[in-house]
């Protein structure tokens, strides 16, 4: 199987840089007419995936969402997940996962390992233990050919505080991230990729949209794919992603959750949400 990094280059040229995020709290799912459970979870993911002829070039379920009804929740993801990557859809599951040394792989082997119920294409992690810290996690990922993204800047204004704040050296928390990911990214050796340039490397980052650094902490991280939050409802639009990671060009992944309803909750509405919003996607390429 080809690595992580190398599917979803070809995914973006394929269907564009779009990332289509599942978030099914209570409130989402009573706007697209489904019942608050397991069932109408797994339903509404279902549902997206239809709705865009499953052409994404990845899907982002947030887990918080499935796992607040427990094991029966589990079960749903596992399903959605399931159903995506057998259709070929790219599946980066959005928990924020972040540990140390046994505890990390731990967690890495419930999502990369090949006996396991969950098996995903990537995963979302927090580097607030160090960096380091998460060593046997992307050693356990990139083996399995999987990938992993490390929050480097939210789109929450809470985190500001903590992810500029200046370490003793004169650089950010976040400025530091970004230098420890590159490095790492730069002992990643693949071939060209699907149009003949370099691949970017397995260990991609959180960037919000919404921040007015993100042009300088995508320019710092060369080699990774940004996965950039915030699109919608939390204010950013496509064009504020371009504006503010001009440099990141078909790297940069607009991330949609909330507002792939704004025009309605069925499938019809969906569908044509998602075909508007891959065309203002594409002018990230």
């Amino acid at each position: 199987m080809a690595s992580f990094p190398a599917r979803l280059q070809q995914k973006i040229l394929e269907h564009g840089p779009l990332c289509v995020g599942v978030d099914p709290s209570a409130a989402l799912l009573k706007s697209a007419g489904l019942p608050d459970s397991p069932q109408g979870a797994f339903e509404f993911g279902s549902r997206v995936l239809e709705a865009a002829g499953f052409g994404i070039s990845l899907l982002k379920p947030q887990s918080a969402f499935f796992e607040r009804f427990g094991s029966a929740g589990l079960q749903a993801l596992e399903e959605l997940v399931r159903l995506a990557r057998s259709r070929d859809v790219l599946v980066l599951l959005d928990g924020k996962r972040g540990d140390i040394d046994s505890t990390a792989a731990a967690y890495a082997e419930g999502y990369f390992s090949a006996g396991t119920s969950l098996r995903v294409d990537a995963v979302t992690t927090q580097p607030y233990m160090g960096l380091g810290a998460l060593d046997s996690f992307l050693d356990i990922a990139f083996k399995a050919g999987g990938g992993v993204f490390v929050v480097v800047r939210s789109s929450n204004p809470q985190g500001e505080a903590l992810q500029t704040a200046r370490l003793a050296s004169g650089e950010s928390v976040a400025q530091s991230l970004c230098r420890e990911i590159t490095a790492r990214n730069e002992q990643w050796h693949e071939g060209p990729g699907a149009e003949g340039g370099p691949v970017p490397g397995p260990l991609g980052a959180v960037v919000g949209a919404t921040c007015d650094d993100a042009e300088a902490m995508a320019a710092a991280m060369p080699r990774s794919f940004i996965l950039a939050p915030g699109v919608g409802a939390q204010g950013a639009t496509m064009a504020d992603v371009l504006r503010r990671m001009p440099g990141a060009r078909g790297r940069v992944l607009p991330n949609v959750s909330r507002a792939i309803l704004a025009n309605g909750g069925g499938k019809a509405e969906i569908a044509a949400t998602l075909r508007e919003l891959q065309t203002q996607a594409r002018d990230l390429m």
